[in-house]
Order: C-alpha cells, then structure tokens, then sequence
C-alpha cells in the first residue's frame, strides 16, 4: 500500500544573467504524515549556446528535522547523461555518494558530520539548512554543505565548502516582487567570516515563511527570482 503523499507547496524560478533569462525552475514540496518526512522534486531546464537543452532533476529528502538524509541529480544534456545519489547513513555518520555516467559507476564512503549540509543545483533547496542551523546573532555563522564539481564524468571525491551566513533581518516588511509586498527574511551568505580583512560583496536571499523555501537570490549579474508559489492548505 502506497503512502500518503501531500503536496505543500508548488512553484517555479526564473534563472537572469545579466538581465536574461536563461533557465526556469520547477519544483513541489511533499510531506509524508507517515514518516513525517519532506521531499523537494525539482526540474532545473536550461538552454545551451549550442541550443541544446540542459535538464536536471533532483530529489531532495529530508527527515522531520529538515535534515536532508537523501539526494539524487540527474542531468541529461543531448546524449550525455550523469547521476549522482548522496545517501547519508545518520547511526553511523557515513556518506554514501554514488556517481553514475553512461559508462560506468563509481561508489565512495566517507566520514559525515551530523553539521553538515547537502547542495543541489536547484534553489529550491538552497536554505533549507535555516530550518535546522543554530544562528549566531552577532556574527556570521559557519556553514559547511557536501557537494560535488563533478558533470558528465567522475573526477574527484565530494567536497566540503564552508559558507558564512548572517540575518540581516529574520522580519523584512517592505520586500516586493510584481510590486506584492511579502512577508520574509533577508540573509545574506559570505565566502569569509567577519574577522578576514577582506571587503566582500554578499550573495543576497529572501527567504519565505514557508518551510525555507527562497524567493529571491542576487549575486552580482546573476538573479534568482520566484515566478509563482502556491501553498496547499
């Protein structure tokens, strides 16, 4: 017997780079009153230069604290297709990454520490990790997200990256798109803390009330922004 599959909130992005449009997000966020876990199912299309289409999907799970316990990306781009499946065993604080071309597939283990946090392409689920992440309130807080560099071939282990994340404001009252007033949060994410002497340009993001789930990302030329959200009651 199946299990009961809500769906919570559907919408879509629209990718810029300096002022055109490029790409499109789609992506719905389901709940399971089962096993109180949420899943984000997000469909990234992209035009090439080539012309060609570039399709990623992702599969992001989470368990009833917003930690994320399972992510797969597929990508297929003409005849070439690569997938990659981050499979985190939580008892035994162990990654298990699986990658997967066309010709071949590569499995790795490591050590996995309960802080860290699993990246995508999709933003969908860029600040998912707010839900869950302890704040400083007087300084940026450390970040570390697993990802990986590698496309169409396996060339190198994931990674750990550590981002610093600072509230600008968790209570924004005049933030506006299609001149719509929304409720949210500013926060602002820096490649270093606040002690490096160097002066840095932050990637900016508006984050929803809802689960998490971005409105807004601006990052010199390129722009993020929310097309449509639809709640489900």
């Amino acid at each position: 017997m199946s299990k009961v599959a809500l769906i919570t909130l559907e919408g879509s992005y629209l990718y810029y780079q300096n002022d055109v449009n490029y790409s499109q997000e789609n992506f719905k966020l389901v709940h399971f009153p089962e096993n109180q876990t949420y899943h984000i199912y997000s469909e990234i299309l992209s035009r090439t230069e080539s012309g060609e289409f570039l399709k990623i999907m992702v599969r992001y799970e989470m368990n009833s604290q917003f930690i994320p316990v399972f992510v797969r990306i597929e990508k297929s781009l003409g005849n070439r297709y690569a997938q990659e499946i981050f499979s985190i065993d939580i008892p035994n604080l162990e990654l298990h990454y699986t990658f997967q071309d066309s010709q071949s597939t590569q499995e790795v283990k490591k050590p996995y520490n309960a802080r860290h946090y699993l990246a995508t392409p999709a933003f969908s689920t860029s600040t998912i990790f707010t839900l869950s992440k302890k704040f400083d309130p007087n300084a940026r807080t450390p970040v570390t997200f697993i990802g990986s560099n590698n496309e169409w071939n396996f060339s190198e282990r994931p990674e750990e990256k550590t981002a610093f994340a600072e509230f600008k404001s968790r209570d924004v009252q005049d933030f506006k798109i299609n001149n719509a007033a929304l409720p949210a949060s500013h926060l602002c994410l820096y490649e270093f803390d606040s002690t490096a002497a160097k002066n840095e340009v932050p990637t900016e993001i508006y984050i929803s009330k809802y689960f998490g789930i971005p409105y807004q990302l601006i990052q010199g030329e390129n722009k993020i922004l929310i097309k449509n959200l639809k709640k489900n009651s």
